[in-house]
């Protein structure tokens, strides 16, 4: 039932609300009273929250002289619900639309929880009409078929991982430094931009997921300057094999850490 009534508050039930609603439901009818009783509160609470339920067309008062209530039907209650919410979404969407200074702000959003996560990067993938670039360690599988329906309207997909990373049965262009296959144990990083106007680049560290998305150009350029910077250098490092690490190398904590190995492509 707690459930129940939270799930009521996010669609606009006040707490009160949604414990009456819930008790008429069970009770089947019942006045003041006894739903004061039933639920532990005050009359005065109970009564005042009857009255504002009634007004709004939550509950019915039956016609009986008892100042007795019963529920209205859930499946017409949230018919009406889902028609105001509508209605009403629309006109203040035209209202503040008149209100709205047209000129264009860049956005920020950091994104935390694992759900919100990969809706993100669903909805990301899912906006992409030309390109969209990936460099990871995660494991793509549950991005396989937006991926998929991403490639079948001619999205060209272009990955990068330093280990191979497998292709899914799908027409990505991968590339990698390292011929090891990627196990996904200690996954940390995924960078996305799709088609040059917004990217979602996701960290993890310990045990914290998050991530920040955002349609700002610098931004979006350095991500995509990554991605193409990590398949170049692959593509070099198979070309010149053994000798390219030392001569390129200018000696940094960054390159004691992050080994350059050898590359490839799967197409």
């Amino acid at each position: 039932m707690r459930n129940i009534v939270n799930r009521l508050i996010e669609v606009g039930f006040s707490k009160t609300e949604a414990m009456i609603y819930m008790t008429l439901l069970k009770l089947g009818k019942a006045n003041g009273y006894k739903l004061a009783k039933e639920l532990d509160l005050s009359k005065s609470t109970i009564y005042q929250t009857l009255d504002s339920m009634y007004k709004v067309g939550y509950i019915l008062l039956i016609p009986n002289g008892s100042k007795e209530y019963e529920a209205k039907n859930p499946e017409l209650l949230f018919e009406e619900i889902e028609k105001r919410f509508i209605n009403n979404s629309l006109s203040l969407k035209r209202d503040l639309k008149k209100m709205t200074n047209y000129l264009k702000e860049e956005y920020f959003y950091k994104i935390e929880g694992e759900d919100s996560i990969k809706a993100t990067l669903i909805n990301v993938i899912d906006s992409a009409k030309k390109e969209i670039y990936i460099n990871t360690d995660f494991n793509l599988i549950e991005l396989r078929e937006n991926l998929k329906k991403a490639i079948d309207r001619g999205v060209r997909v272009i990955a990068f991982c330093f280990n191979k990373l497998d292709n899914m049965g799908l027409r990505m262009e991968i590339y990698h430094k390292s011929n090891k296959v990627e196990n996904f144990k200690k996954p940390s990083r995924i960078m996305l931009v799709v088609d040059l106007n917004k990217s979602f680049v996701v960290t993890k560290v310990g045990d914290k997921t998050s991530g920040i998305y955002t349609d700002n150009q610098v931004f979006i350029n350095i991500i995509s300057e990554h991605i193409h910077s990590d398949i170049y250098m692959a593509k070099l490092a198979k070309i010149y094999e053994e000798i390219f690490n030392e001569n390129i190398k200018i000696d940094t904590l960054h390159e004691k850490r992050n080994f350059i190995g050898d590359g490839g492509k799967d197409v």
